[in-house]
């Protein structure tokens, strides 16, 4: 009795490889709806970021100065040439410049724009126009860790943030949201 066995025949697979037309403008058309929610919230967390970070890195600026002057003795003093920049001066009266645009990239500024009141530190009760609070627009770190007590205002237009120093060298930064400043 010899059994006789029979290869079965391979399975063939319909004609159609691949994807319809129909579900590959279903893919793309998700694809579409996701950019569109998501470009704009990237692109406004994007300006958000670079605004906070002009406040804090010119705030980790102020900080380095005053930790200088201290170790020094000296007194380092920094004035406001424009809304973009500002000119440290160091004792031995050698200067440097630095643009807000370097430190955190975007269009950002000393100023405020629809903000009311001040942090602590400030000094004329209202937001200064160009953005800069403090006595003849100078702020100066002495030898002792003391400081010119106020405050630098840094924008974008939308948002606001402050940089606020007081008389005994200690720097804050702030945010204006919810129409108060908030550390």
């Amino acid at each position: 009795m010899e059994k006789i066995f029979k290869r079965p025949k391979p399975h063939r697979h319909s004609s159609t490889h691949g994807f319809t037309l129909i579900e590959l403008m279903v893919v793309i058309a998700i694809i579409a709806i996701v950019a569109l929610i998501a470009v704009p919230n990237f692109t406004r967390m994007q300006r958000q970021a670079r605004t906070r970070s002009a406040c804090y890195k010119t705030a980790q600026h102020f900080k380095a100065l005053r930790e200088r002057a201290i170790t020094s003795g000296g007194t380092y003093a920094i004035n406001f040439p424009d809304q973009y920049s500002y000119r440290l001066i160091r004792p031995d009266s050698t200067t440097q410049d630095f643009k807000l645009s370097e430190i955190a990239g975007g269009k950002v500024y000393f100023g405020g724009v629809g903000v009311v009141g001040q942090p602590p530190e400030g000094t004329t009760g209202a937001p200064a126009v160009d953005g800069v609070d403090f006595p003849s627009d100078i702020l100066f770190f002495d030898g002792r860790g003391g400081a010119t007590s106020g405050v630098l205002y840094i924008t974008d237009g939308i948002d606001n943030y402050a940089v606020g120093v007081n008389t005994l060298g200690k720097i804050a930064t702030y945010e204006f949201a919810g129409g108060t400043w908030n550390p």
